[in-house]
């Protein structure tokens, strides 16, 4: 019953669900602590930017992570 269900599915997926949503999470949270530092410090405008750009880059280290253990089993 098991494998009946299995092959109507198809084969599971091995990419992680959080690999998908870390880029565009971590430009999101990015901009929004950068703006809030660069307004500590006087200009927002500057901080969304830089907030921005380490969020992406934090995000593309978690997307190869996630490529990673996505390719274990291949």
């Amino acid at each position: 019953m098991l494998t009946a269900q299995r092959a109507r599915r198809g084969p599971p997926s091995s990419f992680p669900r959080w690999g998908s949503i870390v880029l565009p999470a971590g430009a999101l949270w990015g901009t929004l602590i950068g703006v809030a530092v660069g307004a500590f410090f006087g200009n927002p405008l500057i901080g969304a930017g830089i907030g921005a750009g380490l969020g992406v880059g934090v995000g593309m280290a978690l997307f190869a992570a996630a490529l990673v253990m996505g390719s274990k089993d291949l």
